[in-house]
């Protein structure tokens, strides 16, 4: 089993999304984690994010967490969502940098994952359809 870590800025819209739709579709093949390199512990995913779960029908309970050195140790991948997370993360956490890579580094499609805070819902539907590419992707280069 592979335990995966999406990170993002504040762990409440983009890396919990990932988290979840991953969760969803892999099932008992991986063990998923978020967390945020500028995180405030204990905040609750967006509301855009949690409207979009809810809309596909996946149950999800979440709270921030920051990124931790024991976060890190954990996992065997740390996906990011933006070129600058990566950056941040190898920057202050040089002996993982072999296993961070953005999102879509990782899954062949390039670029980074816009952030919807603040945004109106269709945004936050723009990045899970976006997210959910990559996971489908993520899934098949994994198993």
């Amino acid at each position: 089993m592979k335990n995966i870590l999406f990170v993002c800025t504040g762990n409440t819209c983009r890396s919990p999304l990932a988290e979840y739709l991953l969760k969803e579709k892999a099932g008992d093949v991986v063990a998923v984690q978020s967390a945020g390199v500028t995180a405030w512990p204990g905040v609750p995913m967006s509301e855009g994010s949690a409207d979009v779960l809810n809309r596909k029908g996946i149950h999800h309970r979440h709270v921030s967490q920051s990124v931790t050195p024991e976060l890190l140790e954990w996992a065997d991948i740390v996906l990011t969502m933006t070129r600058s997370h990566k950056e941040m993360l190898t920057i202050h956490h040089a002996s993982v940098t072999d296993k961070v890579f953005t999102l879509k580094e990782f899954t062949a499609a390039g670029g980074d994952i816009a952030d919807p805070v603040g945004g109106p819902q269709q945004e936050y539907d723009q990045v899970a359809a976006e997210l959910e590419k990559c996971v489908n992707d993520l899934l098949k280069k994994i198993e």
